[in-house]
């Protein structure tokens, strides 16, 4: 699917086009701002962004594939640039990222995606509505617009990691457990992972602020500001996600393994008091001819009265000296 939001220049009304011929024809013109959005796009309509826009084969390949890293590059009258939005659709606490290909210069802005993106979605719709209001300050400004939308998407993620990661640290303590466990090692893998992208991401933005590129203006350059400082505090915070979580898996390791030495030591203890039992029950289960007092009718209870002495005293020693 490819719609377009065209605003000529001076105008106060907005026209949505999804033909493509006339949004061709718009951009070859380069009057006024388009924003064109490519959703799941077929074969053929990819090949319109060599064919017909004139855009690069390297960006127009880097579109087909799976890029698995933010990047920005400059050509010669455009930039492209690929960023990650976070799947707020997905469960439980592995999330992946959704690739966003983004051509853009003065006029124009070019947006491409296999799958839908919420934060492009909710502008598509604001669109509708405030066109004008959104993209009438410059293609700078509404590229803002888009990436400012698609960082601040990470926040529930992220909160959503923190409150995960508080429920494992409860159930640390409860009931640790091998799947317990794994979820911990999911969850540092995903935390890994947007520690990753945020930090590539971060990474462009910068390049972005710090004046490499041509397009974007000194009006829209403290806003341009503000979206790398949000993507500074995210790479921080997961950062700080991620070694709460070693923490959380260093504690889990300490738990099982004092639990398992309390099961040990429960062991030992019964194991070490039925020794002296075992060794007094082993001397009267040979068979000799003659073991005092094996032939008096009051021989069994005095072995059984001996054993338990033995435990007894055993057991007052281990207590006595604190070690049960």
């Amino acid at each position: 699917m490819i719609q377009a939001f065209f605003l000529p220049k001076d105008a106060k009304e907005a026209q949505h086009l999804t033909d493509l011929a006339a949004i061709l024809d718009v951009f070859r013109q380069k009057q006024g701002l388009i924003w064109i959005d490519f959703l799941s796009p077929t074969p053929e309509e990819t090949n319109v962004l060599q064919d017909g826009f004139g855009f690069h084969p390297v960006a127009v390949q880097a579109c087909r594939e799976v890029n698995s890293q933010p990047i920005v590059h400059s050509y010669d009258s455009y930039l492209f640039m690929v960023i990650h939005a976070v799947n707020l659709q997905t469960r439980g606490a592995l999330v992946d990222t959704l690739e966003v290909d983004i051509f853009w210069a003065r006029n124009f802005v070019l947006t491409y995606h296999q799958v839908p993106v919420k934060s492009i979605d909710d502008m598509l719709a604001t669109c509708s509505t405030e066109c004008p209001s959104l993209i009438n300050r410059g293609a700078d400004f509404l590229m803002h617009a888009i990436v400012d939308r698609i960082v601040d998407n990470f926040s529930p993620t992220l909160d959503r990691m923190e409150y995960l990661l508080e429920e494992l640290e409860i159930q640390i303590f409860q009931h640790p457990t091998d799947a317990l466990l794994q979820r911990l090692l999911d969850l540092r893998q995903t935390v890994s992972y947007l520690a990753r992208v945020a930090s590539a991401q971060r990474d462009v933005v910068g390049r972005l602020v710090r004046g490499e590129f041509a397009p974007i203006t000194k009006q829209a350059m403290a806003y341009w500001h503000e979206a790398y400082d949000h993507l500074v505090r995210m790479v921080q915070i997961t950062e700080t996600h991620r070694d709460l979580i070693n923490t959380a898996r260093d504690t889990y390791m300490s738990v099982v393994s004092n639990r398992t030495n309390a099961i040990m030591k429960l062991l030992t203890f019964i194991t070490t008091v039925f020794m002296p039992l075992s060794l007094i029950a082993g001397i009267y289960g040979m068979n000799y001819a003659f073991m005092p007092p094996k032939d008096e009718p009051w021989g069994f209870y005095v072995c059984l009265g001996v054993m338990a002495v033995t435990a007894a005293g055993m057991i007052w020693f281990f207590r006595r000296r604190k070690w049960i």
